[in-house]
């Protein structure tokens, strides 16, 4: 159990650790992007070869479209519909047909019929003269005559009427040089034939089956021939609204297999050819990769793991030796110098630093035990000293004690003085308080009137001021007066209210004459109150400045008395502090005597401690 605590164990445990954990994560991480790369290059080579496939159908089928126009538009077509009842007409039509069934691998029929659908003429079946084809191929009759009779392929593969094999019908509409429908023509296509050449043929492999199949999901098509004629599960019904597509990883009714599917449209047919895989085919290579990850992973972690558990053994040796050095050093065995590990990096390092230290230890030991015999020495020296100290203390004692008594009754004294010089210093800081105070009042009162003096000066100019106007309304009013007398009746009633204004304006002015000498009485006499004022003022001034003199000479003197006391208390206090210190010695001798045994005592303790290291190799460890 102990070993699993080693880091010899637990460094390689988690060094491989992360190691796994890394190349676990990374062949993952590039396991699935593989997967994904190859997964999407596989599915895009299958949806390539889908319309490659499809191409190549659509190429039969336009071929068979192309050839059956042109010889639609020939004119033996047309005049074989206008006469069809001339032999020599219908012998030149029989010609060309043959010669159309010749050159048309595919074809099992061709024929004409009537706009109504009445089979008039067939290549390969006389018994099919006279038939509808609106009966045989309903749908495809309906669609062509709603599309103008242009050139259709059925929607559905049917069995032919005179060979009985799979055929698939295409037919369109005869019409003359200006457009006029004159009839149908149509051919009848051997789609086993089809099958075989464009299908069948194909180099499949493996769980792969090509499949063609209209939008109402019915197989045309098939390499697998037991197939054709069936219905596609309902997975497939993507393909009736989109051309083109991948379906992944699908499971059909009769089939526990996934299997993916790749579809393309046929362009002029709602037909689609689909390719379809079983997936374990699709990702067999995904899966090999897979596996050769696994199997490159579980050989890195090997390889990995023995080269970490290699370069942790050349970690771990050097540190065994570092903890046996330790353990001899916590024994106190410091005579082993030899160093055993040559390395230049840190575990170099931490080895040299073990020789360092134990050689310091060493010095430092060898330094101890000399300073502690020269300890025991001067402790011996030292309590023979502070015995004869102990004695002259106690002599020193009490002559302290006898000046200390004398000191006290001189401080008495010095106190008393002291007190009744600070009480008439308080009083005399108390007058000038009161005299700051008075002066303080009159100062306060001659600004009151100074104030008092300025508005008085405001006061005189506003009832100037009012003086100037009364005046000038006096005027105007005269003016007024005798304007209205030139006016005559007229100006009568202006010449009342002007006499009124004028009597008001000279009412005023009398007024403001009244006030003016009320102010300039008053302007004389707050003058003169303010001259009395700063005069109390000035004389108070100089009362504090006097009474100032005299509390600094009290202050002088107080504080002369306060310094006389406080250096008698100083010396008292001195005295006093050297008669404690002096006991303090006292017992601080007899303390540093009992201090100097105990490190006499500890000294040679600390001697027989620095015995457990040894520093030679004729010490002894003490166990």
């Amino acid at each position: 159990m102990k070993k699993m605590h080693s880091l010899s164990v637990k460094v390689p445990i988690m060094v491989s650790s992360i190691i796994v954990v890394t190349i676990l994560v990374l062949s993952i991480i590039l396991t699935i992007a593989a997967s994904r790369g190859i997964r999407n290059a596989t599915l895009n080579g299958f949806q390539s070869t889908v319309q490659g496939y499809a191409s190549t159908i659509e190429l039969v089928l336009h071929e068979q479209l192309v050839l059956i126009e042109t010889y639609s538009k020939s004119a033996t077509f047309q005049n074989f519909i206008t006469n069809y009842n001339d032999i020599e007409t219908r012998n030149n039509l029989v010609k060309v047909l043959e010669n159309y069934n010749n050159i048309n691998y595919y074809s099992t029929n061709t024929g004409i019929a009537t706009v109504d659908g009445t089979i008039l003429i067939d290549s390969s079946d006389p018994k099919l003269v006279g038939v509808s084809l609106a009966d045989i191929h309903p749908d495809l009759y309906q669609s062509i005559v709603k599309n103008n009779y242009d050139f259709e392929f059925d929607n559905v593969i049917t069995k032919s009427l005179s060979t009985g094999k799979n055929s698939l019908m295409l037919m369109g509409g005869i019409k003359d040089d200006v457009g006029n429908i004159l009839g149908i023509s149509y051919i009848s296509l051997d789609m086993d034939k089809v099958n075989n050449s464009f299908i069948k043929s194909l180099p499949l492999q493996g769980s792969e089956r090509l499949t063609v199949a209209n939008h109402d999901k019915m197989v045309l098509l098939s390499s697998d021939e037991e197939f054709v004629g069936a219905t596609l599960s309902s997975v497939y019904d993507v393909i009736k609204t989109q051309d083109s597509g991948i379906i992944p990883s699908y499971k059909s009714a009769n089939t526990k297999t996934a299997r993916t599917s790749a579809y393309n449209g046929i362009t002029g047919v709602p037909w689609s050819v689909i390719l379809a895989k079983n997936d374990s085919d699709i990702y067999s290579q995904i899966y090999t990769i897979i596996l050769e990850a696994i199997i490159i992973g579980v050989i890195s972690i090997i390889i990995a793991s023995i080269l970490v558990l290699l370069y942790i053994r050349s970690i771990t040796n050097p540190l065994q030796k570092i903890i046996q050095i330790s353990k001899e050093i916590s024994k106190g065995d410091l005579t082993n110098t030899e160093q055993t590990i040559h390395r230049k990096d840190e575990l170099g390092e931490l080895a040299d630093s073990f020789t360092i230290m134990r050689q310091e230890l060493v010095d430092i030991i060898i330094r101890v035990r000399d300073s502690v015999e020269k300890i025991t020495n001067s402790a011996h020296e030292l309590s023979q000293g502070s015995n004869d100290l102990s004695h002259r203390t106690e002599s020193q004692a009490a002559s302290l004690e006898e000046t200390a008594s004398s000191m006290e009754e001189m401080a008495s004294t010095i106190k008393s003085s002291t007190d009744q010089s600070v009480q008439g210093n308080r009083m005399m800081v108390e007058s000038r308080q009161s005299i700051e105070s008075a002066g303080d009042i009159i100062l306060e009162t001659t600004r009151n009137i100074e104030e008092v003096y300025e508005a008085s000066t405001k006061i005189k100019d506003i009832t100037n001021i009012i003086e100037n106007i009364a005046f000038q309304t006096n005027i105007l009013a005269l003016n007024a007066a005798v304007e209205a007398a030139r006016a005559g009746d007229q100006g009568k009633g202006f010449a009342v209210v002007a006499s009124e204004v004028r009597n008001l304006a000279q009412t005023t002015q009398s007024s403001v004459k009244d006030i003016t000498n009320l102010v300039d009485n008053a302007y004389d006499k707050i003058n003169k109150a303010t001259d009395s004022a700063r005069t109390s003022q000035e004389i108070f001034n100089d009362l504090r400045v006097k009474i100032d003199e005299t509390a600094r000479i009290m202050q002088d003197i107080s504080s002369t008395a306060v310094e006389q006391q406080t250096g008698v208390d100083q010396v008292n206090r001195a005295v006093a502090d050297m008669d404690s210190v002096t006991q303090q010695n006292a017992a601080l001798v007899e303390e540093s005597y009992a201090a100097t045994m105990s490190l006499s005592n500890q000294a040679q303790e600390l001697y027989e401690a620095m015995k457990f290291f040894k520093i030679d190799k004729d010490d002894k460890i003490d166990e």
